[in-house]
């Protein structure tokens, strides 16, 4: 079950009833999805500088677990569309930047914030219901702000892959993902996309 704090699990199920299509699941994510998608995150970054980009934070619970697993708070940067979450997270966490924005326009949103080195991308993001084109857009903007060899660490609650096939195979992704996590509700996948180096 998820574990999110009383005010940000309200305030995500009002912000999912304004806009249910933008927003992953009616709650945040659950702790053994938050600490699936931090421990890939920490795996991800070793040997690497640079930021880790969170996309569409929300309520900052993979936010919590990926400081627990040790990722220092000034490595972090946490990008949320929608002002009432950033205003939110603004509140709950001093360290990491908190970028206020659309991801599908991640470099840009990064340059206006000074980060100038990524070196993972964990998206929060319900890629499966959003439209295609903004997909499209989230995808090659993450790609363009990461370095080759450097993931995109993605859940998804659906059977298949949250990248489109045509997008991985333009973009030259592959893609690899862990165990599905039954306890999480609904459960959850954790995927990685890279371009090889």
């Amino acid at each position: 079950m998820p574990t999110a704090e009383p005010a940000g699990t309200a305030l995500f199920l009002k912000r999912w009833l304004r806009r249910p299509l933008t927003m992953g699941a009616v709650v945040p994510s659950g702790r053994l999805l938050a600490e699936a998608l931090a421990r890939t995150a920490v795996s991800e970054i070793e040997g690497r500088d640079g930021h880790v980009i969170e996309l569409g934070a929300g309520t900052g619970e993979v936010t919590k677990a990926m400081l627990a697993t040790g990722i220092p708070a000034e490595r972090m940067a946490l990008v949320e569309r929608d002002p009432e979450l950033a205003a939110f997270l603004r509140r709950h966490f001093d360290g990491p930047a908190i970028i206020e924005g659309d991801a599908a326009r991640l470099a840009r949103l990064l340059q206006m914030h000074e980060v100038d080195k990524v070196a993972a991308v964990v998206s929060g993001l319900p890629l499966l219901s959003l439209p295609a084109e903004v997909v499209t857009g989230i995808v090659h903007g993450v790609f363009e702000a990461l370095p080759r060899g450097a993931a995109l660490v993605q859940f998804t609650y659906g059977p298949a892959p949250p990248v489109p096939k045509a997008l991985r195979e333009s973009l030259h992704l592959v893609g690899a993902h862990g165990r599905r996590i039954w306890r999480n509700v609904p459960p959850a996948v954790v995927w990685t996309f890279r371009r090889p180096q």
